[in-house]
């Protein structure tokens, strides 16, 4: 009995071995979808749907920029510095942001974290032309937004307050026009290919 079940016991081991790679191996039908290689929808960061923090920080001329003014506004909350290398290549994209989507209801809005002060700032964002609200942030700042543990770093908010996503580091042009087209609900432009971001 004990020699028959094993023997039964192989079989079906065998069976199931040959299966396996009949399956594997066998060609998809014209137009079948591949389970393996069929695109699936990224996960949502982990920082989507929850509220921003309220913040009041001086602007470079010590007027007081709260978040509470900006309802209903998508915001691009930029963490910088005007030693920050990677900063100097995003800043060119954000005037252009606050240029085309402005009037559609972005609001970008730069925290620098220099500790030298607002003149140095004033003067930097004087030398390249920096047209979006630019504002003093600290340590502070930068924990109430979940810890800034490099720079740059960008916060995406949407109309009602909350976060959509967060990018560390310097992430491509177009992934961010992408989000703030998707929050503003204006048509996306088609697809291009970019450097990934790390987003939570």
């Amino acid at each position: 009995m004990e020699r028959k079940i094993l023997l039964v016991g192989l079989f079906l081991t065998v069976a199931a071995v040959a299966l396996y790679v009949i399956e594997r191996n066998r060609a998809p039908l014209p137009g079948a979808a591949n389970p393996e290689t069929a695109s699936t929808p990224a996960p949502a960061p982990a920082i989507r749907g929850i509220a921003a923090p309220e913040f009041a920080l001086p602007d470079l001329d010590g007027a007081i920029v709260r978040r509470s003014d900006l309802k209903d506004k998508v915001l691009l909350v930029n963490f910088w510095a005007t030693w920050c290398a990677p900063c100097e290549i995003e800043i060119p994209w954000f005037i252009d942001f606050d240029k085309k989507y402005k009037d559609q209801g972005l609001e970008v809005i730069g925290i620098s974290l220099d500790e030298e002060g607002p003149e140095v700032v004033k003067k930097y964002v004087t030398e390249h032309n920096v047209s979006y609200k630019i504002v003093m942030g600290t340590e502070d700042t930068a924990e109430i937004f979940g810890g800034v543990i490099g720079l740059p770093t960008s916060f995406m908010v949407d109309r009602d307050g909350k976060f959509y996503s967060m990018h560390r580091g310097l992430v491509g042009k177009d992934v961010v026009e992408r989000e703030i087209l998707e929050l503003l609900g204006l048509p996306k432009p088609a697809a291009e290919t970019s450097p990934a971001s790390w987003t939570r």
